[in-house]
């Protein structure tokens, strides 16, 4: 099935990069060049690989993604990420589907008594699997739906739910579903962490965050770090500094108006944060993503 829905996303993807469907939240990505890894911004997402391999590094774990093996990330995740296997004969080619967490929601209330309520396992908020037969042939039929746009509307939705429920149904669902049940440990942390990559300008408060996941601030900043491989604080810099990137490679925003527009008060500051992740400074490091043509978000 997976030669199928490679060539269904080849069909709808003439041209290089991130392709929109009529869809709501749903993209297909197509690449002809391996490149090299790179600190990116990786979108809370279900993506199935059709054909080629992708590499997603978070914390000291590599995760490799060939052909049928899909990726989902409940929560925005800075990554280090690449295109491990493309070529111009055959490219990488995936379907990407962003995660709602209300529609997640309503998918896994409908399972709700097959699952225990809670594990006691660490969750990292990056999992990955084979898709089944029954997942890739509902991603198939969506990605037909894009040649009738009026029913990719109004039919699309329908089948994302489809696919997600075959998704928790499945190896990693008890693990996917904590992030999305009311009340659980990694809920609480993935609202927290909606609420940090949603107002970046803002300083990390780790007493009141952990107030808010009603938790020990122990006990939050080991969950948070179990999610992210990260603590809070390098998680809002890192998201910080790959939007500053952003915004002076796609925008073209200054490095001074990048770098006040995400939450610094000092310009020098922000250099030598950037300098310090990138390893360049922000107006080489620009230059030179702008000059390669690498994507600052890992499907973009």
């Amino acid at each position: 099935m997976c030669p199928q829905l490679a060539k269904e996303i080849h069909l709808f993807s003439p041209e290089e990069g991130l392709h929109e469907s009529p869809v709501l939240g749903v993209h297909c990505a197509k690449y002809s060049n391996t490149d090299r890894r790179m600190k990116r911004h990786w979108r809370a997402c279900f993506a199935i690989v059709a054909q080629g391999c992708k590499e997603i590094v978070l914390g000291r774990e590599v995760y490799r993604c060939d052909e049928a093996h899909y990726t989902v990330t409940p929560i925005d995740l800075p990554v280090i990420s690449s295109i491990a296997s493309a070529s111009i004969e055959k490219p990488f080619l995936a379907l990407l589907i962003d995660l709602e967490p209300l529609t997640l929601s309503e998918v896994t209330a409908q399972i709700e008594n097959e699952f225990p309520l809670e594990t006691e396992n660490p969750q990292r908020a990056l999992f990955t699997g084979i898709a089944n037969h029954k997942i890739l042939e509902a991603a198939i039929r969506l990605v037909k739906l894009f040649e009738t746009p009026e029913d990719a509307r109004v039919l699309g939705q329908l089948v994302i739910k489809e696919i997600l429920f075959h998704l928790v149904k499945g190896a990693e669902g008890l693990a996917i579903r904590q992030f999305v049940r009311s009340g659980s440990k990694m809920h609480k942390i993935s609202q927290v962490i909606h609420a940090l990559s949603s107002e970046l300008s803002e300083e990390v408060d780790i007493p009141t965050l952990a107030k808010a996941a009603n938790m020990s601030r122990s006990a939050f900043f080991k969950h948070f770090k179990e999610a992210t491989a990260m603590s809070p604080i390098q998680y809002q810099k890192r998201l910080r500094l790959l939007k500053a990137r952003r915004l002076m490679t796609e925008e073209g925003e200054t490095a001074e108006g990048a770098a006040f527009k995400v939450g610094y008060n000092s310009a020098s500051q922000f250099s030598r944060e950037y300098s310090r992740m990138f390893g360049n400074s922000p107006l080489r490091d620009a230059l030179t993503v702008k000059k390669t043509g690498n994507p600052t978000n890992a499907y973009k």
